[in-house]
């Protein structure tokens, strides 16, 4: 009597050798597609921590009298002109604002032969109005210079970052500002370099 033929159980093996192949071929985009997802989640959410914005003089708005209580005696003559710049995160509420004087709207109805005045400079606030910085010129215009101010690298609402660009139709042409970074410690925006006397000051109470 013939011995079987070993044929049918090598086919078995090889069959589900196939099988176990194409099985672990199908499972490897679905898991790296799993992978993936958290990854882009993590990637979108850095981005929108980091996002820079630009903050648009449109955007600002008249201070109430009740602001202009929190402000100090310097700015009593130019509240009228004064305008909160709110630097808002994407999806929240502004914890840090901007208090300039527009001078285009203080000298508006004023002789063309008005002096200048000696305007405090910007202020930055937070929700309460305490003090938390300043810039070395006022925005959005500082005649003839205009100012382009960016904020960014978000942490609770707070920008760790303020940019300011400098367009300057005279000789010296366009510069930066020192950049100003947030300070948690000191709980104020710090300018980076050295220091100089064209850095504002928070004011005493």
């Amino acid at each position: 009597m013939r011995a079987p033929s070993p044929r049918p159980v090598a086919a078995l093996a090889v069959a589900s050798l196939v099988s176990a192949v194409a099985l672990a071929a199908g499972l490897a985009p679905s898991a790296a597609m799993a992978d993936a997802a958290p990854a882009k989640a993590s990637a979108k959410a850095g981005t929108k921590a980091s996002a820079w914005r630009t903050l648009t003089p449109t955007s600002c708005k008249p201070l109430s009298a009740e602001e202009g209580k929190h402000m100090p005696d310097a700015w009593g003559p130019y509240l009228g002109a004064a305008r909160r710049c709110d630097l808002t995160p994407a999806g929240g509420p502004a914890q840090v604002s901007l208090i300039s004087v527009f001078v285009e709207d203080f000298y508006r109805g004023k002789p063309d032969n008005a002096p200048w005045e000696n305007f405090p400079k910007p202020m930055l606030v937070d929700r309460d109005f305490r003090c938390l910085g300043g810039l070395r010129e006022l925005y959005p215009y500082d005649q003839p210079r205009e100012l382009q101010l960016r904020h960014g690298l978000w942490k609770a609402g707070v920008p760790q970052e303020i940019r300011v660009q400098v367009s300057n139709p005279a000789v010296g042409g366009d510069y930066a500002l020192p950049v100003l970074r947030w300070d948690a410690q000191q709980h104020l925006y710090q300018a980076s370099g050295p220091k100089t006397d064209e850095d504002p000051t928070c004011p005493t109470p």
